[in-house]
């Protein structure tokens, strides 16, 4: 029996190798995002992507567009009353 045993695809990252001369498909754990990794074909050190963050700067935006929505509805009142 070996030690190593394979990684479940769900905690996989696949990503290629910017290198135009290798483009080989690597597989990286989820727990190297944010680290340097070494392509094993051609030598070249990637940068493993972060995870996006949706939903924390859509709710900003939301709040954002809506305080500044609120003194444009208020202004055709003040010119309307005077």
């Amino acid at each position: 029996m070996s030690n190593s045993s394979p990684i479940p695809s769900q905690d996989v990252i696949r990503i290629m190798c910017p290198n135009l001369a290798c483009k080989r498909v690597l597989a990286v754990p989820t727990h190297a995002r944010g680290k340097l990794v070494r392509c094993r074909s051609c030598g070249i050190n990637i940068r493993i992507p972060q995870p996006k963050q949706v939903e924390a700067p859509a709710a900003e935006d939301a709040g954002k567009s809506s305080n500044s929505a609120k003194p444009a509805a208020n202004a055709p009142k003040a010119k309307d009353a005077a």
